[in-house]
């Protein structure tokens, strides 16, 4: 239920739904209202209201921004408001947005509010004027990601845990950092969406396609950790075999039929 006291968010440019956390998160909310928990944000548009853009261009010094980011720094912030897609937090020189996939499993995002907690950048982007923060990666020590990207090796494995499920890919915790299975990578055969492959929580082994240490990224793939059914196709199917097969789709040309998974 919104209160009376609650201010809009005006719409930004709609999410393109790239392998950005900002944009994975805000796509998240059923509601685009804020509850300001105190009188932090003075400038207000015209109509009394707050854009998110207006919120994170207050007093963000984005030198000390990278800092945090570069050096995997823990930074404890206050809580000053949220909304159905997370937290926005407030510091001495930034402000930001820590989505509810990153939060603490075990806490509600009222219970929050006015609260003080540790967090790590995750993700900027200074022209667009936003900042993404991360609780659960905070429960690793200060360097982490750093130490973790150098050992990471490319056509290499590694056990994860997902944390977050988007519409493009799941994110997996490797131990400090999460690297993103493209939906694509999930499984040889079709995927409608992650949730059809794996669910949050899920232990997995994953294989390592590519590694981005100036972005801080990780590439995986679960597909790979299965062999390429592609591969040895001629070995189990030949022309004029008959077998059983469930109908997926059908087209003005023909249907198609999958054989196995």
């Amino acid at each position: 239920m919104v209160q009376e006291d609650q201010f809009h968010i005006i719409p930004e440019d709609p999410p393109d739904l790239g392998d950005s956390w900002w944009e994975a998160a805000l796509s998240d909310g059923e509601e685009d209202f804020i509850e300001v928990s105190d009188q932090d944000f003075k400038q207000a548009l015209p109509d009394g209201t707050y854009s998110l853009t207006t919120i994170a261009q207050l007093e963000n010094d984005w030198e000390y921004v990278d800092r945090l980011y570069q050096m995997d720094e823990i930074i404890r912030l206050k809580v000053i408001g949220c909304n159905q897609g997370g937290l926005l937090v407030q510091g001495e020189k930034i402000n930001g947005f820590v989505p509810c996939s990153h939060l603490l499993a075990s806490h509600k995002k009222e219970e929050y509010l006015n609260q003080t907690v540790s967090l790590k950048v995750i993700e900027y982007d200074q022209d667009r004027c936003r900042v993404v923060l991360s609780e659960r990666a905070a429960q690793a020590k200060a360097g982490t990601r750093i130490q973790l990207l150098d050992t990471l090796e490319e056509d290499t494995c590694l056990p994860g845990v997902v944390t977050t499920l988007t519409d493009f890919g799941a994110f997996v915790d490797l131990g400090g950092m999460e690297g993103l299975i493209h939906i694509s990578e999930l499984s040889w055969g079709r995927v409608d969406h992650p949730s059809d492959v794996v669910a949050v929580g899920d232990c997995l082994e994953v294989y390592i396609l590519n590694i981005d240490r100036e972005e801080n990224k990780v590439a995986l793939s679960l597909k790979k950790m299965c062999p390429n059914p592609w591969d040895t196709i001629e070995e189990r199917y030949k022309p004029g075999q008959v077998v059983e097969a469930v109908v997926k789709n059908i087209v003005s040309y023909g249907a198609f039929v999958q054989l196995e998974e």
